[in-house]
């Protein structure tokens, strides 16, 4: 890992494709996008997280320059398939819908597997000499930033698509860190997370154990290569994980840089900030995301019973949600 912060952005992007696609019943264009970046000193690294697939979804019948779009992250480690439910539900508003893939899931992954399994995309890391550090997460956070930035001009450029109603949609983490990139950035004049809010030092709060505090005291070292030594790479990468989400909760130095809150100045008159959460949810707190959603000038959180950290009925209300959030902008 690099020892100070450099710009994610290498090279201009390039552009492959499009490809036709079969998703949901619908079809649609896939791209492969590489965008080179550079956010460690292992280049095998800096490859894969530089090329991802983009899925565009076009309503048809309506004019490109007319149509407005939703752009769908997903959360850690999942494929941008598991958003394929947004497809037929928007299309049959006459909403596009665009779909990739955060660092770390699907073909954008270290290791591949299409499991999901968040450990297993850490464990890649340290295996290639990276430690998991909060200066990683910020990086990883700026790069999803900029890739929003490349697909929004990808399909101004191939697709026609540059009405100013665009929504960013995320699920769990997709809704972190669309909020960055809606906020930071200025993307999009809409946010809808779900199961999630833009709280950086709060969601970290809801993930991190009880003895977070301790592992501030440990040296970062004893937690990278020794650590595997002592207590085996799984726990070490447990255990390096806790630290940076400790270090996440005191909302300072990098972990400030990362938080989109820091940039609530920038939400702006006129852009909506929609919340849905489960009052069952183990890992989000319907309590954080209910406060989150007040510190925006036009911000709303919904909480729905029985629900927890998706499961049952989670596509039902999300689809119900995308109805009520989105539906003034139906043909």
């Amino acid at each position: 890992m690099t020892t100070e912060l450099e710009p994610v952005c290498a090279a201009e992007a390039i552009v492959y494709g499009p490809d036709p696609l079969w998703l949901e019943g619908r079809t649609g264009w896939r791209y492969w996008v590489h965008h080179p970046c550079r956010i460690s000193d292992n280049p095998e690294v800096d490859e894969r997280l530089s090329g991802y697939a983009v899925a565009v979804f076009q309503p048809p019948g309506r004019r490109a320059e007319q149509t407005p779009m939703v752009i769908g992250l997903q959360g850690m480690a999942a494929p941008y398939q598991l958003n394929g439910f947004l497809i037929p539900t928007l299309l049959d508003m006459g909403i596009a819908c665009v779909l990739f893939e955060m660092p770390c899931a699907g073909e954008r992954s270290l290791i591949r597997t299409y499991a999901g399994e968040v450990l297993h995309e850490l464990l890649a890391f340290t295996e290639r000499g990276i430690p998991i550090t909060t200066a990683l997460i910020l990086q990883l956070f700026e790069l999803v930033a900029r890739d929003c930035g490349t697909v929004l001009r990808l399909i101004e450029e191939r697709h026609g698509l540059t009405d100013e109603r665009r929504a960013l949609f995320g699920v769990s983490l997709g809704t972190l860190l669309s909020a960055f990139a809606f906020l930071r950035d200025g993307i999009g004049i809409r946010l809808l997370g779900t199961i999630g809010h833009a709280d950086l030092p709060h969601f970290a709060r809801s993930y991190a154990p009880w003895f977070r505090p301790l592992l501030g005291w440990v040296p970062e070292d004893l937690l990278g290569a020794y650590g595997a030594m002592v207590f085996g790479a799984q726990l070490a990468v447990k255990l390096s994980f806790c630290r940076v989400l400790h270090e996440l909760t005191t909302d300072s130095g990098l972990a400030r840089l990362a938080n989109p809150l820091s940039y609530l100045d920038r939400a702006g008159a006129g852009r909506r900030v929609r919340f849905l959460v489960g009052r069952d949810d183990p890992l989000v707190k319907p309590i954080d995301a209910l406060a989150c959603a007040r510190r925006f000038p036009d911000g709303e959180c919904y909480v729905v019973p029985g629900l927890g950290h998706g499961g049952d009925g989670f596509v039902d209300h999300v689809r119900y949600f995308l109805a009520t959030q989105v539906g003034d902008w139906r043909w």
